[in-house]
């Protein structure tokens, strides 16, 4: 009778720490190895809760394939969070993980899914040869320039939405204003490139940086559901209207005229995939196999 106890609890045991291996894991590599050096991730007001086939954040701090690998940047530059270590837990992960630094635009592809303020300007990445990886990243905007950005949107949504104003008619008012108070920076200003939205309100001019970084803050604002999507040598966004990913490219919507005169047109509004590359399949050319909801 006390063989069957043993053997009961001794297969109950096992199954616990089945269940839970990734939380024991992580304990050890805490409070053991690492000796509680690590604190817990945490999350700010600009975290977004949203998975993609690319990416989808994660809660184990043990990757155990490349996937994860991906997945353990995107949630811990989503998070907003400026430092935070995770481990390998596979024997190829070392080499995956630099792989991926190696090639910065896997890295930026990243940036693109999380919000604007989340973003990061820079990033260091730091290896342990005994497995531990520490992130640590510096933001693209600043706090005073989060405020600025913050109060402009929430004026404009006071202003000009309404209780019935349509998904539709909430980004088309904020694209054409944007739009009409602004033109492209054709002489690419010397601050062009850092914190794209904050320069785009200020200066009235923008880069697609700030067109489509503006036009994600808005929308994460208002709480529909986007990204940004970078070819070559462009950005512009996808957004989810109820259900379906549609490309909006305010960049290209706001053209540079020969005649010196501001015009605003529509072209790049909220168009499938097949409309836009219709448009121009050069510049517009992405990957779709990270943006695979614009396929």
């Amino acid at each position: 009778m006390k063989d069957l106890l043993k053997i009961s609890f001794i297969i109950c045991l096992v199954i616990v720490v089945y269940i839970f291996k990734d939380n024991i894991s992580t304990f050890i590599m805490d409070n053991i190895i690492y000796r509680g050096s690590n604190k817990v991730l945490t999350y700010n007001e600009y975290y977004l809760n949203y998975d993609y086939n690319y990416v989808q954040n994660i809660d184990s701090r043990n990757v155990k394939n490349y996937q994860e690998v991906l997945n353990i940047f995107y949630t811990i530059i989503n998070s907003g969070d400026d430092s935070y270590s995770f481990y390998c837990d596979y024997s190829n992960c070392l080499n995956d993980v630099k792989r991926l630094i190696a090639d910065e635009s896997k890295i930026s592809n990243i940036n693109n899914f999380v919000h604007p303020f989340n973003s990061f300007s820079t990033i260091n990445i730091d290896i342990s040869n005994d497995g531990k990886i520490t992130v640590k990243n510096k933001k693209t905007y600043n706090d005073e320039e989060i405020i600025f950005i913050k109060t402009y949107i929430d004026t404009f949504i006071t202003e000009n939405i309404k209780d019935d104003t349509s998904t539709y008619d909430k980004i088309k008012l904020f694209h054409d204003h944007i739009i009409n108070n602004t033109e492209y920076d054709v002489d690419k200003l010397e601050n062009s490139y850092d914190a794209y939205a904050y320069n785009l309100l200020i200066n009235n001019k923008a880069i697609c940086g700030g067109y489509s970084d503006i036009m994600s803050i808005y929308l994460n604002e208002l709480g529909i559901q986007n990204y940004k999507i970078t070819s070559e040598n462009h950005i512009w966004n996808l957004v989810n209207v109820d259900g379906t990913w549609y490309h909006i490219d305010m960049t290209w919507d706001d053209p540079v005229a020969s005649d010196g005169k501001q015009y605003l047109i529509h072209n790049f509004f909220l168009i499938t995939t097949n409309e836009l590359h219709k448009l121009d399949s050069v510049e517009h050319n992405f990957n779709t196999n990270i943006y695979i909801e614009a396929k």
